[in-house]
């Protein structure tokens, strides 16, 4: 069964970054460039789970989920 994985993904909202010394900001730059070196280039949607309309948006996400790994043992 897929179930929803909290904690999976770190999300910064980029308006954040600029009030971290600049010092700081290099590190986590340094950091991103050695993680998308070493990781699948994805792209994602994020929504906040307090919006009014998360819990939907994470049913669909599990629903497609289950599709996918249904396929997958179908294969």
């Amino acid at each position: 069964m897929i179930k929803f994985e909290p904690n999976k993904f770190l999300v910064v909202n980029r308006k954040h970054l600029k009030t971290i010394p600049t010092w700081k900001c290099q590190v986590v730059a340094l950091a991103l460039k050695f993680i998308s070196d070493h990781v699948p280039e994805n792209k994602y949607y994020v929504c906040n789970q307090d919006e009014p309309y998360a819990e939907k948006v994470i049913a669909m996400i599990l629903k497609g989920e289950s599709i996918k790994a249904s396929n997958k043992t179908a294969d």
